[in-house]
């Protein structure tokens, strides 16, 4: 693997682009935002501001929220600083923790219109056995409803403007840095693999009936141009600062973890629900990078620590099977360990973990993989 010189990224990162210098996009998208003109930015917000905006007291824009940082920022911007009248829509996990609904009140209670849609959970556990086991991903019907149910929602509602928070792409790089989350950024960026099968695709193969997909099947491209709906990243359009926009969330009640969370030495993202760590570890296995690489990255450019510093935290968190939540995993998933072991081997990359003379990977005595090498 070859490293970012500045981060920590690999070039095993999907989308990651090196220059020929050897730095990735991520570190030359957080380089760019100083020639931003973000006075110009914010007037084109206030121009779809102006566009969107009721004078009949209805519902101005939906707002996906998670409960998370983003989700207190982006809420209280609209309505505070944009003057907006928000529907916040969230979907909820079916292995919401507790932290998780804390967070989810607490953005109740600081005085918005709410919906929670909570999906079959049968289904949900049906299609999160099949994102496991066929693509490795615990979460894909997650990452399938969080984008496509406050879609549907606005739909429902005639709402016309949707707002999302970060476009993960400036922070984590790749190259979809325009204000929209489209259809097209859903379909290259969005987990959704549009271009290889679809939901209803592999949920036939599994016996699912249609009529339980509904929360899971993104509209086509048809018919949203018929909803006319606009959906953007509202922090495209603000100098965004992760650390200023913890400090002002923490001040309306959000709360963060009283530990890291597994995987990483943070404890203020991805707190909802309980599988995050086991979709962070399998990110590892597949690329050899996880939640720690991001954060660190993040901080090393923000200039919070030193390269050195980053890759102990990374070589400190990454890697290791998340055992918070294990044994639950493991009964939800009717797995045992040695069939975990089997599914991990299915995806996990054999040209950057340690392999024994039969070409099996080798393990530590806690189970987990070898990697081959780490940044320097």
């Amino acid at each position: 693997m070859k490293y970012c010189k500045k981060c920590l990224y690999p070039d095993t990162k999907p989308m990651l682009k090196l220059d020929d210098n050897g730095i990735c996009d991520a570190c030359t998208n957080w380089e760019k935002k100083s020639s931003i003109d973000w006075d110009l930015r914010r007037k084109q917000l206030d121009e779809i501001v102006k566009k969107y905006k009721k004078t009949d007291g209805s519902y101005d824009c939906v707002i996906p929220v998670s409960g998370g940082k983003d989700s207190h920022a982006q809420a209280i911007y609209a309505r505070d600083e944009l003057g907006l009248n928000p529907l916040l829509v969230t979907f909820v996990p079916r292995d919401l923790v507790e932290l998780g609904r804390k967070n989810i009140e607490n953005l109740k209670s600081i005085g918005f219109d709410y919906i929670e849609f909570t999906p079959n959970p049968n289904i949900y556990r049906k299609l999160a056995k099949i994102g496991l086991t066929e693509f490795g991903d615990v979460t894909w019907p997650e990452h399938h409803g969080l984008f496509i149910v406050p879609i549907k929602i606005a739909a429902a509602f005639k709402i016309p403007l949707v707002i999302w928070g970060e476009n993960p792409q400036y922070e984590y790089g790749g190259p979809g840095l325009g204000n929209k989350l489209d259809f097209e950024w859903l379909k290259t960026f969005g987990g959704f693999w549009l271009d290889k099968y679809s939901v209803k695709e592999v949920a036939l193969k599994h016996n699912i009936e249609l009529k339980h997909l509904n929360p899971y099947v993104y509209p086509t491209k048809d018919e949203l141009d018929q909803m006319g709906l606009d959906s953007i990243f509202l922090f495209y359009f603000l100098k965004y600062d992760i650390y200023e926009n913890l400090d002002f969330v923490k001040k309306h009640g959000f709360s963060v973890d009283d530990r890291p969370k597994e995987g990483t030495y943070t404890n203020w993202e991805n707190l909802d629900e309980k599988y995050t760590g086991m979709h962070d570890y399998f990110k590892w296995i597949k690329y050899g990078f996880g939640r720690a690489t991001d954060h660190a990255s993040i901080d090393m450019r923000y200039g919070k620590i030193s390269r050195s510093e980053g890759i102990e935290l990374v070589k400190k968190y990454e890697g290791k099977i998340p055992l918070r939540y294990f044994d639950e995993f493991l009964q939800d998933m009717e797995l045992d360990r040695q069939g975990f072991y089997e599914i991990v081997d299915k995806f996990a990359n054999k040209d950057i973990f340690e392999l024994d003379d039969t070409g099996n990977f080798k393990r530590t005595s806690e189970g987990n993989l070898i990697l081959k090498c780490y940044p320097e």
